[in-house]
């Protein structure tokens, strides 16, 4: 916990009569887009119980016009969101923490819906991402989220909350400490809360309605990169919770085949010139693999089918790469 840190009021009177909800939004260099984050903050359905926070991750200083926006804005050194969030929730004593992203847009009764899942007995919520943008890799990564949404809709057990749309009870942050800032960078931080929500037996639980829109990585080496590191983090918190290895409610099937599909296409193409009906077994299990990708694409966002092969194996090549980092650099190195 850092108790050096600055904090800054915009009305401490105001602030002493918003006790229900805490909306933490973490930043770092990005008041562009969280200009737009905190506009859609204060037209919130519930605006009369919210406070609204941003803990700055270093970078610099937040236009006036910017941090006006918010209730209270917090600086802090660039440690990683997971550190900004820790110091935004300790900053209140407001029972319900709910938590965004600087580069999302919430929907009206986003906190709302929220905070109703908290109230009704959740420890932990998570929303969804309404949309990610109109490019063709924007396009397939929502598809990717709502196949997992429809994966969490139809499970008896949430087992991740992410930070994009999420709410918390803050006796529970309280209880484990919040987030672990070891992790340096935005990847995993999350993952790592569930699972040790999950292992201390709280309730974790999925609110669809508690929408933000957001603009998804807009070209396919950004994707690929981003992907990169999500399977080299998932590697370290994987390490700390060996029973999540075959996955939860919120990893497809599909793309755990297709992860191991990636690792074993070297082998296929070499052992083809001996066997030549190696690469056809592997494409059709490859295909096979795919199949509940574009059930999900077919329902959301049809136009995306024809590259839906391709986008699965470029993620499961990026996602088996960041595996392989992972196990070597033990989740080491730089943010």
């Amino acid at each position: 916990m850092t108790d050096d840190r600055t904090v800054s009021f915009s009305d401490r009177d105001e602030l002493e009569d918003r006790p229900t909800a805490a909306v933490i939004i973490p930043s770092y260099n990005d008041s562009d887009r969280l200009t737009a984050c905190l506009k859609a903050l204060r037209t919130q359905t519930f605006r009369d119980r919210l406070t609204i926070t941003v803990s700055l991750d270093g970078g610099e200083p937040l236009p006036e016009s910017t941090s006006a926006l918010a209730d209270l804005v917090l600086l802090g050194p660039h440690a990683g969101p997971a550190a900004a969030r820790n110091r935004g929730w300790r900053s209140t004593n407001a029972p319900f923490i709910l938590f965004t992203d600087s580069d999302c847009t919430p929907e009206p009764e986003w906190a709302e819906e929220l905070i109703k899942a908290l109230e009704e007995g959740a420890d932990a919520v998570k929303g969804k991402y309404s949309s990610g943008g109109s490019r063709m890799i924007q396009r397939l990564a929502q598809v990717e989220f709502e196949e997992r949404y429809s994966l969490l809709l139809a499970s008896a057990v949430t087992d991740m909350v992410d930070t994009y749309s999420a709410g918390f009870r803050r006796s529970s942050l309280d209880d484990l400490d919040g987030f672990d800032e070891s992790f340096p960078c935005a990847d995993h931080e999350d993952v790592d809360l569930s699972y040790r929500m999950l292992e201390a037996g709280y309730i974790l639980a999925f609110s669809p309605e508690a929408r933000v829109a957001h603009i998804h990585r807009s070209t396919w080496m950004a994707y690929f990169r981003m992907k990169i590191s999500r399977g080299r983090w998932r590697t370290v918190v994987l390490r700390r919770f060996p029973a999540m290895i075959g996955g939860g409610s919120y990893t497809p099937s599909g793309l755990k085949v297709q992860i191991i599909l990636a690792g074993l296409l070297p082998v296929s193409l070499a052992f083809s010139i001996i066997w030549p009906m190696a690469a056809v077994f592997w494409l059709t299990i490859f295909l096979i693999s795919c199949i509940p990708f574009a059930i999900a694409a077919s329902s959301t966002d049809p136009g995306t089918l024809p590259a839906v092969p391709l986008f699965c194996l470029f993620r499961g090549c990026a996602l088996f790469l960041g595996i392989l980092r992972g196990i070597f650099s033990g989740g080491k190195g730089d943010r």
